[in-house]
């Protein structure tokens, strides 16, 4: 598509990512709406969002945004919850008279779009026009049945290899990146207000909501249901990832998959907790010199404590084994198999 004027770009602080706000001739569907507002992002030089209606679009009727210039553009520089942005106040006009204003804003991590019509008040009906992603792009749905306030946030896997999370607020559209899915527990972000029950009624749903769930809701999340596919150790480590198990100096999702497994530590002091928990049976392996060197200096001891919860192997007894090994140095490296649905938690103590 030819754009129709000047293109307005937006760069991060650190330049991974760029918005592109453009007016160019697109199409909806079959129809064809001359003078849009679109924009697109790229995150590392690759493009996550496609060219995307910028405005509005009514449930019935014209695009709000259509047959519309490009008036004015102020750069601005902003502080939000996940570091320095770079945002950027656009007014578009109409032939007609109307104005639509948008701000549009760039972190390392995110872009971010809200808009309002001045003076008009945007009636009901009113939803944003759809967000084009890359051809090829993999929707990672939530498993099993989840009861939320509002509609859940859409992940997806671009085939350039980051995951994107999109999700909408009203007249807000609100993307964000990640290089790996550990990262998308590592932040929380408030697409959904609150959960009303979170079911996990095996270990492939629990994965799913630790990497799906949790990091976009914003309210504290209710007491997990288990169901009796799920381990003892499973549940001891799913609680550690929700929280709880109380506050931590520091929290790390070290490797993941969403609906596949995940392994995270959580910090009290001077003393580790990591857990991990999976789907499918699978060995898991922990190097505690990757969390020690995370440990301030003055906390870090050369002798530990590991005490494991872990699933019982073939030939053992009980439904969980519960094992303690003094004197561990700080490279020491723990290797568990664990069973379908299953998981581990293991405490490392100074």
């Amino acid at each position: 598509m030819k754009p129709i004027g000047p293109i307005f770009e937006l760069a991060s602080p650190n330049r991974r990512v760029r918005a592109e706000v453009a007016v160019e001739t697109m199409w909806i569907g079959a129809t064809v709406y001359p003078e849009c507002p679109v924009w697109r992002v790229w995150y590392d030089g690759r493009l996550v969002v496609d060219t995307s209606a910028l405005g509005l679009l009514p449930k019935k009727g014209l695009p709000l945004a259509y047959a519309m210039t490009l008036a004015r553009g102020t750069r601005h520089r902003a502080q939000t919850g996940i570091g320095p942005a770079r945002a950027a106040k656009l007014r578009f006009l109409g032939r007609d008279g109307r104005g639509l204003e948008a701000l549009v804003r760039v972190t390392d991590q995110s872009a971010f779009c809200t808009l309002r019509q001045p003076r008009k008040r945007i009636q009901d009906g009113i939803d944003l026009s759809v967000t084009r992603f890359p051809e090829g792009s993999v929707l990672l749905e939530n498993t099993g049945t989840l009861n939320v306030q509002r509609e859940p946030p859409q992940v997806r896997f671009a085939p350039s290899g980051k995951l994107i999370a999109f999700w909408r607020h009203g007249l807000e559209q609100h993307i964000v990146f990640f290089d790996r899915p550990g990262d998308l527990a590592e932040r929380r972000f408030a697409a959904m207000e609150s959960v009303e029950e979170l079911v996990v009624a095996d270990g492939r749903q629990g994965c799913g909501h630790l990497f799906l769930t949790v990091p976009f809701t914003r309210n504290p999340l209710p007491a997990p249901v288990f169901g009796d596919a799920v381990t003892p150790a499973y549940r001891a480590a799913f609680g550690l990832m929700l929280g709880s198990d109380g506050a931590g100096d520091d929290f790390w999702v070290m490797r993941g998959e969403p609906g596949s497994f995940a392994v995270a530590a959580l910090r009290q002091g001077g003393v580790w907790r990591v857990a991990g928990v999976t789907a499918e049976a699978r060995t898991l392996t922990v190097r505690f010199e990757d969390v020690w060197l995370r440990t301030p200096p003055e906390l870090r001891a050369r002798r530990y404590t590991a005490e494991i919860l872990r699933d019982p192997l073939k030939g053992e007894a009980g439904d969980r084994v519960e094992e303690s090994f003094a004197e561990q140095a700080p490279d020491v490296r723990v290797a568990l198999d664990l069973a379908e649905n299953g998981g581990f938690l293991i405490t490392f103590r100074p």
